[in-house]
């Protein structure tokens, strides 16, 4: 498995977030090396997971404008 060496990081950040009631989406994607992303041409996989990703942002955006 690889890890990505910002996980932990992230991972408390997140924490930092929920504990001050702040909106937060942290979404941990097991087996997957840091920058993953990039390469949604190679698998299937990683281009659902930037699907996923592009639906959350889209979320916020129209959350954001209906603020």
């Amino acid at each position: 498995y690889f890890k990505d060496p910002f996980i932990d990081d992230n991972v408390e950040f997140a924490r930092r977030l929920r504990s001050l009631n702040v909106p937060h989406h942290l979404n941990v994607v097991d087996k997957w090396p840091h920058g993953f992303l990039d390469f949604g041409f190679a698998s299937d996989d990683v281009a659902q997971f930037n699907i996923e990703i592009i639906n959350i942002l889209q979320n916020i955006v129209q959350q954001s404008y209906s603020n």
